[in-house]
């Protein structure tokens, strides 16, 4: 089984929903060589991204903006190997930049803090301008409890899902063998994944 080289898929939503869970079972399948790159973003692949991210996740962080910057500055570290990474055997990538939207924009209310939008979108775009995705599977059923899941959140999700309808693919609450299933399928409908 092969990713279409410079394929970009997209696990989003909201936190808990199984998007890392997802990502692991499709890594383990039997891809031919050349292996997609399967990476969590903010994260990302080096020790400066990882730091970070720890940081982020434990550390308290009086500034939601400051978060958002935060992560942008992984998205930003990361964006060279995702792009070589796409053009070899494609990416699958846990998070995008509409986490910073959802959880940044809508869930913070950074609005409400005299941020002007087109600015804080700007800054998504130098970033990620010229790596649009092919699919954006969206997870919106948390399997746990999550106190970041409020409902602007998920409103920023529905919004960023109404402006990108052509790639977004709502993923059903089902068991994980069923969601990879669906996801696979999904692939195989979008000429995305091939069978050697």
């Amino acid at each position: 089984m092969s990713l279409v080289p410079g394929t970009l898929v997209v696990l989003e939503g909201l936190d808990r929903s199984g998007k890392s869970t997802q990502s692991a079972a499709l890594g383990r399948l039997p891809w031919a060589d050349p292996i997609p790159l399967f990476m969590h973003l903010p994260s990302g692949q080096s020790r400066f991204t990882e730091g970070v991210y720890q940081l982020t996740e434990q550390a308290p962080i009086s500034s939601p903006l400051a978060r958002q910057l935060m992560h942008l500055a992984c998205h930003a570290e990361n964006i060279d190997a995702l792009s070589e990474a796409r053009d070899c055997g494609g990416v699958v990538l846990d998070r995008w930049w509409w986490s910073t939207v959802a959880y940044g924009w809508y869930g913070a209310h950074l609005a409400e803090q005299g941020l002007d939008k087109d600015a804080f979108l700007g800054m998504i775009d130098l970033v990620w301008s010229g790596q649009s995705a092919d699919v954006v599977f969206l997870f919106t059923t948390p399997h746990e409890a999550d106190a970041l899941n409020r409902e602007p959140v998920r409103e920023g999700y529905r919004r960023l899902a109404a402006e990108h309808s052509t790639i977004t693919v709502e993923v059903p609450s089902a068991d994980p063998t069923t969601t990879t299933e669906f996801l696979l399928s999904a692939l195989r409908e979008r000429g995305l994944v091939t069978l050697s």
